[in-house]
């Protein structure tokens, strides 16, 4: 696994825990940043980690904004906090960073494949293009 798909998931994550524990994603990304840095061997994509946090934590409502707008017979409330999570990763990365599309689409379909449920790939795949389509 390359170092940014490390970090990816590592970004994944702290917003999943930070959802599921009702903490703000700042907290959740100190907190994150401390057990890493104490470790004997910190990630060394740190800060890209921290990128992808911050990135969604500071554009949440406009992310939220456009994958509501891409979710069909379905609302953001709806939805498992692990496909969440992703959706929100990666559209933050289609919306504010240079990552080709592809690429955004292939990392979210593996945190899918490894984290989400048995549909969660095709779904979060069928999400990430439309979002893809509609730039």
């Amino acid at each position: 696994m390359s170092a940014r798909s490390k970090a990816r998931k590592a970004a994944f994550d702290v917003l999943y825990s930070a959802e599921q524990r009702g903490q703000d994603l700042s907290v959740a990304l100190s907190d994150y940043e401390s057990r890493e840095t104490a470790k004997r061997e910190p990630l060394t994509e740190l800060g890209f980690v921290v990128l992808l946090v911050n990135g969604v934590n500071d554009n949440l409502v406009e992310i939220d904004r456009v994958l509501s707008t891409n979710l069909t017979d379905w609302t953001l409330a709806r939805l498992f906090a692990v496909d969440r999570a992703i959706l929100r990763l990666a559209t933050w990365e289609l919306l504010y960073s240079e990552t080709p599309a592809d690429a955004v689409r292939a990392e979210a379909l593996a945190l899918a494949d490894e984290y989400g449920s048995d549909d969660a790939a095709r779904f979060i795949g069928g999400v990430v293009g439309a979002i893809t389509r509609a730039r």
